[in-house]
C-alpha cells in the first residue's frame, strides 16, 4: 500500500521513502531525504528546506540567534511550583512537579504528547484546578478568580482559540477591551502590533482564510496585547513550516531579551528546546530533569539533546520497574534554595483596573456576541422567522373552536315535525349538512369513516307522538373519538333541542298561559365575562407568545456559551481577566434584545394578523416580557454549564422548558386547577407566572396593579437562574 502524508514536521519527513518539498503551491525539491540533503548541502531538513526556497524568500529568512540572558534585578521567581499534582479520577496526569522559572527566562517543557506538559502549564496559570501542591505567579499564590494575575499573563493555546467570525483587527479590539486597556491607547497599540507581527495587510481578513503561520502571529499579538510579564505558549509552532517557526522564535527572543517577558512554552521539537535558557524534561507526568540544554547533554555524555532525553527516558523506565518509593521531584539547584521573595512589580505601562465588574469588558463580549449573531443567517432566521412561522401554525392550526360539524339525517318519519327539527341543524353555523342517510348500515359506515360528526336518526311516528303529546323519540349519534370535540358537540345538540322544544311549547300554549310558567318563561342565555366570542385565537395567541419567549431566547443563550466550549474559544474567557459575571451578562445581552424584538413581532402579529388587541396595559405586558426573557436566557445559560456540545444543550433546553410550559403553565389547564406535583412543577418555572400576564393583558384588560406580584416573581427567577449559572460556570477547566 502506498501512503501519502502531508506534514510540516521535518523529523517526520526525514523518515519518508520519498518526499516533495513545496512552497507557494510549487514543488521546490523532490526525492529521498538523503538526496534532498545532498542537493542543499545541509545536515538537516529544516536547513535544506530554507536553502531550497526561491532567492527572494530565502533572503528574507534570518538565522535564529539567542543572546545571553541578563539576570533580572528582581529575584522573585516568575513561576514557582511545589509538588504540583493533578489527578483525573485514578489517573495521575501530573505527579508532584516542582520547578522555578526566573524573570525574563525562556523556559521550555520538553516531552512527548500526553506526558502532562499542557496540564502542568494550565495549573501553573490557574486555568486548571490543582489536586495537590501549590503554584505561585510572581510570588503570589495562583487562583482561578485572581483577575490581577490575568493581567500579568498572556496565554496562547495549542489549538487556534480566537474568534473565527471576527477579523484580525476585531479580535485585537475585543481583547483590548477584555484586558481593559485605556481607550486612548487601544488604537495605537493595535497599530503597533499589526506592524510588528506583519498583520497590517490582513487586518480586515477573518482567521479562517489565513495560513497557519499568520494565525500563530495573530495569536501571539493577542497574547502580548496587554504587555504581560509572563507569556505562556502551549506548543505554539505545531504544524508551522521552518521559516515561519524561525520568525516566530525571533519574536519570542525579542520579547525575552528586550522587554524582559518571561517565556514559558511547551514543545516536542529538539531544535526549539535547544534555544531555551532552561528546559524541563517530562515523562508520564513527572519531571525527569531541569537545566540548560547543554548541561543536560553534558550530564549524560550524549551527542545531542535528543540522545540525552532518550537516556533520561530509559532511566525512568528502569526506575519504574524497580521503584519502591516515589522519587523526589527534581528542581534546579539555584531555585531549590531560593528564599521567599517580594511580590512582583506591576506590568509595564502602569496598573490597570482589576475590578470585579467592569462595563467595558462586559460590553466587549456583548459586542462580539452580537457580531457573531449578525453574521450567522441560520441563527437569525431561527430567532425571527421561526417565531413567525410557529405563530401562524399554532394560531391557525391549534384551535379549540368547534364549528361546521358535518351531519346527516336518517329521517324515517318524513313529517313537518321531523323536517322542522332538522331545520334547527341546517340553520346553525355550528353544523354543515351532508346528503341524507338511507339505511342503518349506511349510518354506521359513514360514522365509522369519519365523514360525519353527527347523525340524526328520526324514527317513524315521531310527528304523530309529538301531535298526541306523547314523548317523541329521536337518536343523535355523536363521534366521541376526540372527547373534547365530542363533549362540545353534545352541548351544541342539547342547546338546539332545548330551543326546538321551547318553540313548540310556546306555539302550542301561547306565550303566557299558566302551563307556560314552568316551560316557556324560563330562558337561559350564556354570556362570557372575557372572550365573549369564545374564539380560541384570543387564548391561543397570547399563549404562543409565552412558548416562543421561552424557546427562542433560552436555546440561543445556551448555544452562545456551549459553542465557546465546543470550538475551544472558551480559552479566552479562562485566560483573560474577564469575570464570570461580565462574561454571562455580556453573553446574555444580545439574546435579551433578540427576545424582545421577537416579542414585538409577535404582538404586532396578534394585532394585525389575528385581530387580538391588547385590552390591558401594554407597558405591564412589555415589562413582564422583559423579565420573562431575562429569566429564560438565564435558564439557557444555566443549562449550558452542564452540557458540552451544542446538540446536547439544545436538546436539554428544549425538553426542560417545553414540558412545563405546555403542561403546567396554564396553557391547557389553569395552574390554579392543578394539584400536587403538577402545581409545584408549574409554579417552579417562570412560564406559569408570565402566562397570566400575557393572557390577562390581551383578554382581561389587566394593568400594573393586577400583575405586579407576577412581575416580581419573574424578576426573582431571572436573578436566581443567573446566580445559579454564575455559580456552576467554571473559570477553570474541569
Amino acid at each position: 500500500m502506498s501512503v501519502i502524508v502531508a506534514t510540516a514536521y521535518m523529523d517526520e519527513a526525514s523518515r519518508f521513502d520519498w518526499l516533495a518539498a513545496m512552497d507557494d503551491g510549487k514543488v521546490i525539491a523532490q526525492g529521498a531525504p538523503k538526496e534532498i540533503l545532498a542537493k542543499a548541502s545541509k545536515s538537516s531538513l529544516d536547513e535544506a528546506f530554507i536553502a531550497l526556497l526561491p532567492p527572494e524568500k530565502r533572503g528574507q529568512h534570518q538565522e535564529v540567534i539567542v543572546p545571553p540572558r541578563t539576570e533580572s534585578d528582581d529575584n522573585t521567581a516568575a513561576i514557582e511550583t511545589q509538588g504540583l499534582t493533578r489527578r483525573f479520577g485514578d489517573f495521575v496526569a501530573v505527579d508532584h512537579v516542582s520547578v522555578s522559572i526566573g524573570r525574563g527566562e525562556i523556559f521550555g517543557f520538553l516531552g512527548s504528547n500526553g506526558c502532562g506538559k499542557t496540564t502542568t502549564m494550565k495549573m501553573m496559570t490557574g486555568l486548571l484546578p490543582v489536586t495537590e501542591g501549590s503554584a505561585k505567579l510572581f510570588g503570589k499564590p495562583m487562583a482561578a478568580d485572581d483577575m490581577e494575575a490575568r493581567q500579568n499573563v498572556g496565554y496562547m493555546s495549542q489549538a487556534f482559540s480566537l474568534y473565527g467570525e471576527l477579523t484580525v483587527r476585531q479580535n485585537l479590539e475585543l481583547h483590548a477591551h477584555l484586558y481593559h486597556l485605556p481607550a486612548d491607547e487601544i488604537e495605537a497599540r493595535i497599530g503597533e502590533l499589526l506592524d510588528k507581527y506583519d498583520l497590517k495587510d490582513v487586518d480586515g481578513a477573518k482567521p479562517e482564510s489565513l495560513p497557519l503561520g499568520v494565525k500563530q502571529r495573530l495569536q501571539l499579538a493577542v497574547a502580548v496585547l496587554h504587555r504581560p510579564l509572563m507569556l505562556i505558549l502551549d506548543e505554539p509552532t505545531s504544524g508551522v513550516d521552518p521559516v515561519a517557526r524561525d520568525a516566530f522564535w525571533r519574536t519570542l527572543i525579542d520579547l525575552s531579551r528586550k522587554d524582559g517577558v518571561t517565556i514559558f512554552l511547551s514543545t516536542h521539537f529538539m531544535n526549539e528546546a535547544e534555544r531555551c535558557d532552561r528546559i524541563s524534561l517530562m515523562h508520564q507526568g513527572r519531571v525527569l530533569a531541569v537545566g540548560a540544554p547543554k548541561e543536560l547533554v553534558a550530564s549524560r555524555n550524549s551527542a545531542s539533546l535528543e540522545d540525552a532525553f532518550i537516556s533520561y527516558l530509559e532511566e525512568a523506565g528502569g526506575a519504574a520497574k524497580d521503584k519502591t518509593s516515589k522519587p523526589s521531584p527534581v528542581r534546579a539547584p539555584a531555585e531549590a534554595a531560593a528564599a521567599p521573595m517580594p511580590l512582583a512589580s506591576p506590568p509595564v505601562g502602569g496598573t490597570r483596573s482589576t475590578r470585579r465588574f467592569d462595563p467595558g469588558r462586559m460590553w466587549a463580549y456583548a459586542r462580539r456576541e452580537t457580531m457573531e449573531l449578525l453574521r450567522d443567517p441560520i441563527r437569525l432566521a431561527f430567532a425571527f422567522v421561526g417565531p413567525v412561522i410557529l405563530m401562524l401554525a399554532m394560531g391557525y392550526g391549534i384551535t379549540f373552536d368547534v364549528e361546521n360539524l358535518k351531519y346527516a339525517a336518517f329521517d324515517q318519519d318524513q313529517t313537518p315535525e321531523s323536517r322542522r327539527l332538522l331545520e334547527s341543524f341546517s340553520g346553525s353555523h355550528y353544523f354543515s349538512e351532508r346528503p341524507p342517510i338511507g339505511s342503518t348500515a349506511e349510518l354506521e359506515r359513514r360514522m365509522r369513516s369519519g365523514e360525519l360528526a353527527v347523525a340524526v336518526e328520526i324514527p317513524a311516528g315521531f310527528g304523530r307522538d309529538l301531535a298526541d303529546l306523547h314523548p317523541p323519540e329521536a337518536a343523535f349519534w355523536i363521534d366521541g373519538a376526540m372527547p373534547f370535540r365530542g363533549e362540545t358537540t353534545k352541548g351544541y345538540v342539547t342547546g338546539l333541542l332545548m330551543r326546538y322544544a321551547q318553540d313548540l311549547v310556546t306555539e302550542r300554549f301561547g306565550p303566557n298561559p299558566p302551563s307556560n310558567i314552568r316551560l316557556g318563561s324560563v330562558k337561559i342565555e350564556n354570556r362570557f365575562r372575557y372572550n365573549q366570542a369564545f374564539k380560541s385565537a384570543f387564548s391561543m395567541v397570547p399563549s404562543v407568545i409565552v412558548i416562543m419567549l421561552v424557546l427562542i431566547p433560552a436555546i440561543m443563550a445556551t448555544i452562545g456559551v456551549v459553542r465557546e466550549v465546543e470550538t475551544g474559544s472558551i480559552a479566552n474567557f479562562r485566560s483573560t481577566p474577564i469575570s464570570k459575571f461580565e462574561f454571562l451578562l455580556g453573553k446574555q445581552f444580545p439574546y435579551v434584545v433578540v427576545g424582545m424584538l421577537t416579542f414585538v413581532i409577535l404582538v404586532l402579529m396578534a394585532l394585525v394578523v389575528f385581530g387580538v388587541p391588547v385590552k390591558g396595559s401594554l407597558g405591564a405586558l412589555t415589562l413582564g416580557a422583559l423579565l420573562y426573557v431575562l429569566s429564560t436566557c438565564g435558564f439557557g445559560q444555566l443549562v449550558s454549564t452542564f452540557t458540552k456540545t451544542q446538540v446536547a444543550a439544545v436538546f436539554a433546553t428544549t425538553v426542560l422548558s417545553i414540558i412545563p410550559v405546555t403542561n403546567f403553565s396554564g396553557l391547557l389547564v389553569p395552574v390554579s386547577s392543578l394539584t400536587g406535583a403538577g402545581r409545584a412543577i408549574g409554579l417552579a418555572f417562570p412560564a406559569a407566572w408570565f402566562q397570566p400576564i400575557s393572557v390577562g393583558t390581551f383578554t382581561k384588560g389587566l394593568t400594573y396593579s393586577d400583575l405586579g406580584f407576577n412581575a416580581l416573581i419573574l424578576a426573582v427567577f431571572a436573578a436566581g437562574f443567573f446566580a445559579a449559572a454564575h455559580f456552576f460556570l467554571r473559570k477553570q477547566e474541569t
